[in-house]
């Protein structure tokens, strides 16, 4: 800004110059650049569906911050039960309350809100906090923004949706009511494109997904999420589905969307305050083999999947795609072998220390402490490199004694070993067996 006022006093002084041109020139570019940095930067996805039957809101929450966390506040003092979604911080990012009343955000470029200022008064904190603990429907929140408006909203737009099939966008002073039967937020202002963000890839991806399907559900949600999703130094770092008539939502971690946790709302807030590090609640899996579709060989397959070490995994197939008669394999990776790398520097630290007890050569103790520090700076290198996959392993099990030429379907669940409040699982896929060997 500084620059441009100098600028501005040369241009009346008649001392402005090529050089001047130029700085202001690059000025301007680089601040363009960095606008559309910090566009990129925020680049959440939110929308909501509905039909006759069925009220399905998305959302694609990325940032680079990977320590998510999820917070369940029970109802209490006329106030509604809720769920939050955000940071170490505590600022709501998105949530749910129990009466199916849903909001998410998305950050955009600077927005004036003349009207606001003039005729409401300035909320002094977050106040999709205020209207998801007060309000049941989008009206009763309409009501809340006809009186209040806060900080957030300079730079923010929120998407809010309820289960009785209504849903709006705010965006500073203007009010979008849903028209047709969705509403679709990104990072651009719908009554202001020329502010910035626009077009948007993921806008346009998710309204050519909405409009050409013939039936909602949560699969096409899902399916929304996955073709939206960021990915590089701001990735998506969890997803959910919400089901606003049920009160059901289904949380994804770290844009993978083949391992889910289901979270029924309302039987969750019976149990009290509780706050949650997402991360940990999701041990990374995928489905290797068999794929869906597979014909195998024989009657005997071998199952394989990967995921994290220090969680309990459970094998699941049937002839049933809803599971009802299903059976089980129970693996648990804390049996798993030490790391090489970590068992080569324990045997060598045992021989550097114990080589002066036994009379070794002075080059010999060298030569020891020597690969020692190789050693060392292998796993250090590793660990700082690779730190995430280092944790991932394969694991397999193989079943026999399948029926023959027979459709199975296989899923697995999860959970951390020292905590069962949540067990993950994967999405279904299927295989046809063969003959007996």
């Amino acid at each position: 800004m500084d620059v441009i006022v100098k600028t501005l006093n040369m241009i009346q002084k008649k001392r402005f110059t090529l050089t001047h041109i130029r700085r202001i020139t690059i000025y301007i570019f680089l601040n363009f650049l960095l606008i559309s940095l910090n566009l990129n930067v925020f680049s959440c996805t939110v929308f909501y569906i509905k039909n006759d039957t069925l009220v399905l809101a998305g959302n694609n929450e990325d940032w680079k911050d990977p320590f998510s966390k999820m917070w369940f506040y029970p109802s209490a003092n006329g106030r509604y039960g809720w769920i939050k979604f955000g940071w170490g911080s505590g600022f709501p990012q998105g949530g749910m309350n129990d009466k199916g009343l849903f909001w998410d955000g998305t950050a955009g470029p600077y927005l004036g809100m003349p009207y606001s200022e003039e005729n409401k008064q300035n909320y002094p904190g977050p106040l999709m906090q205020k209207i998801i603990e007060e309000c049941a429907c989008v009206e009763e929140a309409l009501a809340i923004f006809s009186r209040y408006y806060c900080e957030d909203q300079y730079r923010a737009q929120y998407l809010l949706g309820d289960s009785r099939f209504n849903s709006i966008i705010v965006e500073g002073d203007n009010t979008i009511p849903i028209q047709d039967d969705y509403l679709i937020l990104t990072n651009f202002y719908q009554s202001n494109p020329e502010l910035g963000g626009y077009p948007c890839w993921r806008y346009e991806t998710a309204l050519e997904m909405i409009t050409r399907s013939v039936d909602y559900t949560e699969y096409l949600v899902g399916s929304i999420l996955s073709a939206t999703h960021q990915e590089g130094k701001y990735p998506t770092q969890y997803s959910q589905i919400y089901d606003l008539i049920n009160c059901r939502i289904y949380l994804f971690y770290y844009h993978n969307y083949e391992e889910f946790i289901v979270i029924d709302l309302k039987q969750e807030l019976t149990k009290g305050y509780r706050s949650y590090d997402i991360p940990v609640l999701f041990s990374r899996i995928k489905l290797l083999s068999p794929d869906s579709g597979r014909r195998i060989s024989s009657t005997t397959v071998e199952f394989i999947w990967e995921g994290k070490r220090g969680y309990n995994y459970e094998l699941i197939y049937s002839t049933d795609s809803e599971f009802n008669e299903s059976t089980s394999v129970y693996i648990s990776t804390n049996s798993m072998p030490i790391n090489k790398s970590v068992g080569a520097f324990l045997i060598l630290a045992g021989l550097v220390f114990i080589a002066p007890s036994i009379k070794c050569r002075m080059y010999t103790q060298r030569i020891l402490f020597f690969l020692l520090l190789v050693v060392l700076n292998l796993g250090c290198e590793k660990d700082s490199i690779d730190a995430e996959e280092d944790k991932i392993v394969i694991m397999n099990e193989t079943v026999a004694g399948l029926l023959p030429e027979t459709t199975y379907y296989w899923k697995i669940k999860s959970n951390p070993v020292d905590q069962i409040d949540f067990q993950s699982q994967t999405i279904t896929k299927s295989f046809t067996s063969g003959n007996p060997d």
